[in-house]
């Protein structure tokens, strides 16, 4: 096979963990970056090899979504890979058009739902964006699957943040906890505004930020700065964020209820919000310190006044250590070597 043809094979292996076939346009536009292939390839490889890869690396700036449709018919990889209703997906593995169609029309009902609850998160001081993410930003989901979120929040106040909304969310009865997950928000991804970089870098997780959709942005162009603050993505991902087109209308900021949370942020941006941020987050960390899940082996917890991660339960090593067993399995157990992002 060719550097491009594994690559395309790497990207229909990895979406095929999570039973999701692909379109020929969605290879093309999550397509794994053949450098990234290439480089499992040159450690150990003959002088000969390397040359080779290194002119296929030349013609990179070739790849179109004509030639991607071009390989995805090649021989090499009609033998590994089949086709249904214009999705590809790998053979034996059919049943997962049905799979993704069902968990589309979910993912339309929740969409809505989702909408709704975030509409109401703008009267909260210090908040820059909402962003979707996890399966319902991949229209994915389940019909007992929790909404995901990535917020992004006022450097300095991210503890306060957090308790507003979680406040607000409780009062709703629209926060996940416990066994009460469907339609609820997962609250488990705070940012600041000053600290975009998302530091855990993975294959696993190029592809979650690939999908992530910003329901809602308070500070207007904060999206654009998260997407050049992250630019590893591209280092997994080849077209990122060139190619992001999404379906999703986001919410345009409520005047009504950014100018209460415009007055309220006024109002603590003073040494008494000083206080009560360094109060609330006293108390925020002893409260998680205390929750078993925190130290949970596979998962990872974040906690300091720049990021908050709360992924006790993260599917990220299983999704790739099912991705490398595929590759061996499908004889390119060169490309099963995808690492988590340092999970405990």
């Amino acid at each position: 096979m060719t550097l491009l043809q594994k690559s395309i094979l790497s990207t229909i292996v990895y979406y095929d963990t999570l039973d999701y076939p692909l379109t020929s346009f969605e290879v093309f536009k999550y397509l794994v970056n053949p450098l990234h292939v290439a480089g499992f390839y040159y450690s150990g490889a003959e002088t000969s090899q390397r040359d080779g890869f290194s002119l296929e690396v030349n013609k990179l700036s070739q790849i179109n979504l004509v030639n991607i449709r071009k390989n995805l018919e090649s021989k090499e990889l009609k033998q590994l890979i089949g086709g249904k209703n214009g999705f590809y997906f790998l053979h034996g593995k059919e049943y997962i058009v049905r799979t993704r169609i069902n968990h589309q029309k979910i993912a339309d009902q929740k969409w809505k739902k989702a909408k709704h609850i975030i509409r109401w998160l703008q009267v909260v001081p210090c908040l820059r964006m909402v962003a979707l993410s996890g399966s319902l930003a991949l229209n994915n989901t389940r019909d007992e699957s929790d909404i995901d979120v990535l917020v992004v929040v006022k450097s300095g106040r991210i503890w306060l943040t957090r308790f507003f909304i979680s406040s607000l969310l409780q009062m709703m009865k629209k926060r996940r906890h416990k066994y009460f997950t469907k339609d609820r928000i997962c609250l488990n991804h705070y940012i600041t505004d000053k600290s975009l970089e998302i530091k855990f870098k993975s294959l696993y997780n190029a592809q979650t930020y690939a999908h992530m959709i910003p329901a809602v942005q308070i500070e207007r162009g904060i999206y654009d700065k998260f997407q050049a603050s992250n630019r590893w993505v591209k280092d997994y991902l080849v077209f990122w964020p060139d190619i992001n087109i999404t379906h999703f209308k986001a919410l345009k900021p409520n005047y009504f209820f950014t100018t209460i949370a415009k007055i309220f942020e006024v109002c603590l941006n003073n040494s008494f919000g000083n206080f009560l941020e360094k109060f609330s987050g006293l108390l925020q960390k002893r409260l998680i310190e205390k929750d078993p899940l925190t130290f949970k082996k596979g998962g990872r917890i974040t906690i300091d006044n720049t990021q908050l991660e709360f992924h006790p339960d993260s599917p990220e090593r299983k999704v790739l250590d099912k991705y490398n067993q595929s590759m061996v399995q499908l004889g390119v157990k060169e490309l099963g070597q995808e690492k988590d992002s340092g999970l405990l």
